[in-house]
């Protein structure tokens, strides 16, 4: 059997693969479809804030369920919430190759919400539980990468198959059948009775085993949570308005369907390519990569909103996913020390994540308020006004630099007792 280090031993390869395809349905719901809302608006004749529904429905529902399952998924509940989440997600896919009007798809969106949702929070949970340290940083880089690179896929798909039929766009939806038939090697005793756990702690285990030596305690935890949560939640809002608003305004600048799923997917492409080598990026950057990454997001969101050419929104929509796959495995992995303990983590990773789909439910609503209050008709407005949140979200964290939040050590994902104290 091959075996993989797990920071305080070794695990089965097999298990870390069958954890890690958890994360190909986690950004599905919507996302995955977003290149054919230009087409659905069209073919059922529809207002723009009804074709975006099918994306942010699914979304809202999942805020909800991602709390709920990150209380109830423990140890011994896990592998019984996964498979009832995998097995939901699945029928509201199969239900989306029968729907016939924007209503069906929204309802059968919402189920296939329901079921991701359930099986979020262990996605990365099952991480934080069974690796550690510099392992730990790693595969939350890969779970990145995996959830990413999914999207990549299902954009291309999805922007070469609508010009065939839009329904066959919902195959994307199927993805759930291969951690279902992974599912038997990332149980708990499946893993327990295959892991080969160190026998003497070395530095590295011992920072990541279950005293609280390294993790943030009461109210300094709740505050980071607080943050982490803002921070998140107002990055994902800014940036994902490369999946909700490339198809109207390349539609409008006559770009027709392929090259709006080549657009985004490539955003998606970079967040993967930095997922895998977030280790690296940190130690290029240094210290000052949460700050280096916002500005690039920044950058590249006000380009698309100020230019209306393929090649330039190809471009800043690499430049927007560098950053902000470079961010999001941060994130996750300050997840896990901002936990009062390793035990609390799958708990926490439910409420962090489910700021992701919060931020994705409400991009079209703060978006259509921002353009009604300033009275604007730009095709690139959404982009500008994202762009400038993220300024703001900047000017945050330059603030806050000090903060366990914003600042980062290249050389270690955990604070020192030093920083939980100043926390």
């Amino acid at each position: 059997m091959d075996y993989v280090k797990s920071g305080n031993g070794k695990m089965p390869l097999i298990s870390l693969l069958a954890i890690l395809s958890i994360s190909l349905t986690i950004n599905l719901p919507g996302l995955a479809v977003s290149p054919m809302l230009s087409k659905l608006h069209h073919l059922f004749h529809s207002s723009e804030l009804e074709s975006q529904l099918v994306t942010s429905l699914p979304n809202l529902i999942m805020f909800p369920v991602v709390l709920i399952a990150g209380k109830i998924a423990t140890p011994s509940r896990q592998t019984a919430v996964l498979a009832i989440g995998l097995l939901t997600f699945l029928l509201g896919g199969v239900g989306c190759f029968f729907a016939e009007s924007m209503v069906t798809l929204i309802i059968l969106g919402c189920i296939v919400g329901v079921g991701c949702g359930l099986v979020v929070p262990i996605a990365a949970g099952a991480i934080s539980e069974w690796f550690g340290g510099q392992a730990r940083q790693s595969d939350l880089g890969l779970k990145s990468t995996t959830s990413n690179a999914m999207v990549i896929i299902a954009n291309l798909y999805v922007g070469w198959v609508v010009a065939y039929s839009w329904h066959a766009a919902f195959a994307v939806y199927l993805i759930p059948i291969i951690p279902l038939c992974l599912l038997p090697f990332m149980t708990q005793k499946y893993i327990k009775s295959k892991r080969i756990v160190n026998q003497t702690p070395t530095a590295q285990t011992s920072s990541d085993s279950d005293n609280n030596v390294f993790h943030f305690q009461g109210k300094v935890s709740l505050r980071m949570l607080i943050m982490l949560i803002l921070l998140y939640l107002i990055l994902t809002y800014a940036t994902t308005s490369i999946s909700y608003y490339a198809p109207f305004i390349m539609d409008h600048f006559k770009m027709n369907t392929t090259q709006i799923g080549v657009v985004t997917a490539m955003y998606y492409l970079m967040c993967s390519v930095t997922g895998a080598m977030v280790g690296k990026l940190k130690r290029l950057f240094g210290p000052q990569v949460l700050f280096i990454c916002l500005g690039l997001c920044a950058a590249g969101l006000l380009t698309i909103g100020f230019t209306h050419n393929f090649i330039i929104y190809l471009i800043a929509s690499a430049v927007t996913g560098f950053g902000y796959g470079i961010i999001q495995p941060i994130i996750y992995n300050k997840t896990t020390y901002i936990a009062p303990s390793r035990k609390a983590g799958t708990t926490y990773f439910g409420y962090v994540l489910s700021a992701n789909y919060v931020a994705i439910m409400l991009v079209p609503f703060v978006d259509g308020g921002a353009r009604h209050l300033f009275g604007s008709t730009s095709p690139g407005f959404e982009f500008v006004f994202s762009g400038v949140v993220v300024i703001g979200l900047l000017i945050w964290g330059l603030i806050e630099r000090k903060n366990y939040v914003f600042a980062v050590n290249p050389a270690s994902p955990a604070p020192t007792p030093a920083e939980e104290v100043k926390g």
